[in-house]
């Protein structure tokens, strides 16, 4: 903290050298300059009566003055600042005594009071103090014991309170507003008045980041003093709390009204509860996929190997297969089914066709038999399509290109570091030793002269089918 400089008569104004480089302050000689000082100072032994004891011995301790004062900036030509400083500059921050105060228009008050009347100065200087005194009772505790004020104080609040206890209800109302059983349920506009609700119930909510659910996130944080408040800001989350101090409460950017919010929440999941009363058909359809999901799951590792291995041969696939392909992709809650938020809200089901389906899908037969002999079948047809090294990849006018030259050339561009022309490849599978193929080497390498015996513009025309896009 920087000591402010004392200047006689006026006992109740401490002067602070503002501006870098700017260390001490000697006089303050200027007429009109005296003028609004006496001013100041009027209105300041004016504005005592309404601040207790404890209160001025804060402010004097806050500001290491010797008796109680009320700090007035002043700039390097020893001329009056025209704003007052505002208290923060000296919460929880040290300031070297070599250097002036920084001017920072963050921490000066708007007004220019040299322009004030009496009474606009008196009220002025009234909130000023007010301001010193609050930031000087902050200042009595470190920084970090506010912090866990808020923190504790937040994790209090009572909405934090409701969303921590009822947050499975509110991440079910989320994931049934995003579901595409609305798009099959009964009634359609009791659908659309229920999404309506939604976003009327689920806005506070909403509004608090991921980070701050249902307590405050660890990234570092700014305080800010508003009144007889804190404000804490996370700059990362960009999302900010008012700490009321005196009353040691948390007020929300978004301050729900708490008995309307408790209502709210649970309208919000008797409603959907009633929605899917109507819609038991629905709910019936979902029990008898359940149904059929766990009868395939018994045979899911013979299944997995019969989607493998049809997605390598391209072959139509028996209807068991795709059934189960289909319900891979369904998620359900691993009880039974019921016309509830919370149980729909567990159903994740990509295509509402299988609905339908199921009523057919619920009379398949699977034999473990069947589907080890479809194995083997398959297995022995992708033995036979298996790639072989005189398979021929190219055929430019009766000269071939096999696969096993095709991986060799491929093996060497992956191994080289030198960056190959289409037509500097084709020279070297050609074998012309010119002198760019000898000053690079190429002339030593595995695949020079591999088509040797093949005319110059059909060589081309193979690099350029099969080596274009790795060189």
């Amino acid at each position: 903290m920087k000591p402010g400089v004392k200047i006689e008569p006026y006992d109740k104004l401490l002067f602070m050298p503002v501006g870098r480089r700017y260390a001490n302050v000697r006089s303050i000689g200027h007429k009109e300059e005296r003028a609004v000082l006496s001013r100041l100072q009027q209105a300041v032994h004016r504005a005592l009566p309404q601040f207790s004891y404890r209160e001025l011995k804060d402010i004097k301790e806050f500001l290491h003055a010797d008796c109680w004062r009320m700090p007035v900036p002043v700039t390097r030509e020893e001329e009056l600042y025209p704003q007052l400083m505002r208290p923060e500059m000296f919460l929880w921050q040290e300031h070297s005594a070599q250097r002036g105060l920084p001017i920072d228009e963050s921490y000066f008050y708007g007004k220019i009071y040299s322009r004030l009347s009496a009474e606009g100065l008196h009220h002025h200087v009234s909130y000023v103090l007010k301001d010193y005194a609050f930031c000087a009772k902050l200042h009595r505790m470190k920084r970090e014991y506010w912090l866990d004020q808020i923190y504790d104080a937040y994790s209090r609040h009572p909405f934090i309170e409701l969303a921590k206890e009822k947050n499975h209800v509110v991440e079910a109302v989320e994931k049934m507003n995003r579901s595409s059983l609305l798009a099959v349920l009964k009634y359609p506009e009791d659908i659309a008045y229920w999404r309506h609700r939604v976003e009327i119930v689920m806005r506070p909510y909403r509004d608090i980041p991921a980070e701050w659910r249902w307590e405050m996130c660890t990234h570092e944080k700014e305080l800010a003093v508003d009144g007889e408040a804190l404000v804490c800001t996370c700059p990362v989350c960009e999302y900010a709390v008012k700490y009321h101090v005196d009353e040691e409460r948390i007020e929300l950017r978004e301050e729900p009204i708490m008995e309307r919010t408790v209502k709210r929440i649970a309208t919000i999941e008797r409603q959907l509860n009633e929605i899917a009363a109507q819609s038991m058909n629905v709910v019936e359809a979902l029990r008898d996929v359940q149904d059929v999901k766990l009868r395939l799951n018994a045979f899911s590792g013979k299944l997995e190997r019969l989607i493998w291995l049809k997605d390598r041969l391209d072959v139509e696939a028996p209807e068991v297969v795709g059934c189960y392909e289909q319900l891979k992709a369904v998620r359900l809650p691993e009880e039974r089914v019921e016309p509830t938020l919370m149980s729909l809200s567990e159903v994740v089901l990509p295509d509402t066709k299988v609905l339908k389906a199921v009523q057919e899908w619920k009379t398949l037969e699977v034999s473990e038999a069947a589907l080890d002999e479809l194995i083997a079948e398959w297995t022995v047809l992708l033995e036979a399509n298996q790639p072989k090294p005189d398979d021929v990849m190219v055929e430019v006018e009766g000269f071939q290109v096999t696969r096993a030259e095709v991986e060799r050339v491929e093996a060497f561009l992956d191994e080289t570091e030198l960056t190959l022309t289409l037509h500097l490849l084709a020279q070297t599978l050609m074998g012309e030793p010119t002198n760019k193929v000898r000053t690079l080497g190429l002339h030593e390498t595995a695949v020079f002269g591999m088509l040797g015996e093949w005319p110059e513009k059909y060589v081309v025309r193979a690099v350029k089918k099969l080596f274009k896009e790795k060189i």
